[in-house]
C-alpha cells in the first residue's frame, strides 16, 4: 500500500507541474490601453478612470502563462504612479494657494542628470515605475517588442545641453500593433533608457515610389536631305568685254 501511494503522489506532483503558457490575451489587452492612455496624458493616465479597467485586465492574467511577471511589473508601475500623481496634485495646489497669496512666483528648475540618477535607483530597487515613460530602458521595450525601436538621428536640448539619440518605431502593422502609444513620437534615448517622449517633429519620410517605365527614349528625326535647285530657276552667265563668250568658237588668226 506504501509503493502505492508513493505513486499516487508522485503522478499527482507530475500533473500538477504545467508547462508555462504562452502569450496571455488579457495582457495584450492591457498592455495596449495601458500605452493609449500614456501616450496621450503622460502622467495623468493614472488617473483616468479607464485605467481601472487596465488593473482588471492585469489580474485575469493567468499565473502560468508568459507574461505573469510583466503583469505583475505593470500592476506595481500603476499603485506607483497613482501615488505619485496623488503626490503631485497635493503640491500642485499647495502651489497655487501659495502663488495666491503672494505676488512673487517660484520657478522650479529640473536637472535631467537627476531625474535619470533617480530613475537608476529606482531600477535597482525593483521594476521600473512605469515600463514606457521615463527611466524606461529601451533593451527591455525591444525584449518585449521583438526589437520595435530603432534608432535615428542624435538631439541636443536646448537650455540643458543634454545630447543623446532619437528612437522611432518601426514604420509596420506588426511594430504598430505592439507599441501603438509610440506610433507618431520621438522617444528621446539618454544612455539606454527613455530621456522624454514627445510628437515628432520631424517624422522620416516614406520611401520614394519606384520610376514608371517611362518606354524606349524617343527616336531622333533623320536629316532631311536637301532639297535639289529648281530646275526651272535660268542660269546667268558672266561677261567679260574683250574675252571670248561662253560656247563661242575661237577666232582663226588671219594669214
Amino acid at each position: 500500500m506504501s509503493i502505492r501511494r508513493t505513486v499516487i503522489v508522485c503522478l499527482a506532483l507530475f500533473a500538477c507541474r504545467r508547462a508555462p503558457a504562452g502569450p496571455d490575451p488579457y495582457y495584450e489587452q492591457a498592455s495596449k490601453l495601458y500605452q493609449q492612455l500614456y501616450a496621450s496624458q503622460l502622467d495623468d493616465a493614472y488617473g483616468d478612470p479607464q485605467m481601472d479597467r487596465v488593473v482588471a485586465l492585469l489580474n485575469k492574467v493567468d499565473s502560468s502563462s508568459a507574461d505573469a511577471d510583466a503583469a505583475k511589473a505593470m500592476l506595481g508601475a500603476i499603485q506607483s504612479g497613482r501615488e505619485q500623481l496623488a503626490k503631485q496634485r497635493a503640491e500642485r495646489e499647495k502651489m497655487a494657494a501659495a502663488a495666491a497669496a503672494s505676488v512673487a512666483t517660484a520657478t522650479v528648475n529640473i536637472d535631467p542628470s537627476t531625474v535619470l540618477a533617480a530613475s537608476a535607483a529606482s531600477v535597482d530597487a525593483g521594476p521600473p515605475q512605469d515600463p514606457y515613460g521615463s527611466g524606461a530602458l529601451v533593451s527591455d521595450i525591444n525584449a518585449q517588442s521583438g526589437g520595435c525601436l530603432t534608432d535615428y538621428e542624435p538631439f541636443t536640448e536646448q537650455g540643458t545641453g543634454v545630447t543623446g539619440t532619437i528612437y522611432r518605431v518601426v514604420a509596420t502593422q506588426n511594430c504598430a500593433g505592439k507599441l501603438p502609444g509610440f506610433v507618431g513620437q520621438a522617444v528621446l534615448v539618454v544612455n539606454g533608457r527613455i530621456y522624454r517622449r514627445m510628437a515628432d517633429p520631424n517624422p522620416p519620410k516614406p520611401p520614394e515610389p519606384a520610376a514608371r517605365d517611362a518606354g524606349p527614349p524617343p527616336q531622333q528625326a533623320k536629316a532631311r536631305p536637301a532639297a535639289p535647285a529648281d530646275a526651272g530657276e535660268p542660269q546667268y552667265d558672266m561677261v567679260i568685254p574683250g574675252a571670248p563668250q561662253p560656247g563661242a568658237q575661237p577666232a582663226q588668226p588671219q594669214q
